[in-house]
């Protein structure tokens, strides 16, 4: 019959497969490739933001309401990001689709968001 670890049992094994002081020279080691990475990074989506919002204040879409424009807007940059050609056409419709009919986003906006993103 198998076993089933328990809670306490995965606990133990936790703690004593992580310990504090290897964890923190390892995160040292590698500090200054992380936070080039995460800067790097961040950086198209920052910018993403940014224009987003001009187009926002331009439509005069309530502040309230910014959020449902931002997260298309992510959405679609990361498709873009692992995606090209037809198989990304094809995302961007369902996901433009889908925020239309469960967000109740305005389509030509989105249209503006998409082509901002994608050119």
């Amino acid at each position: 019959m198998p076993y089933v670890r328990t809670l306490r049992d995965r606990v133990e094994k936790f703690t004593a497969k992580v310990v504090a002081d290897t964890v923190r020279d390892r995160f040292s080691q590698v500090e200054s490739i992380a936070k080039s990475r995460v800067a790097e990074g961040m950086g198209p989506m920052v910018s993403i933001r940014e224009l987003v919002r001009g187009i926002l204040e331009a439509e005069g879409v309530p502040v309230g309401q910014h959020a449902v424009y931002y997260s298309f807007a992510f959405k679609i940059a990361s498709k873009a990001f692992s995606h090209s050609g037809p198989a990304l056409e094809k995302e961007v419709e369902g996901w433009k689709a889908y925020w239309v009919t469960a967000n109740g986003a305005d389509p030509a906006i989105l249209d503006k968001i998409i082509k901002l993103i994608l050119g």
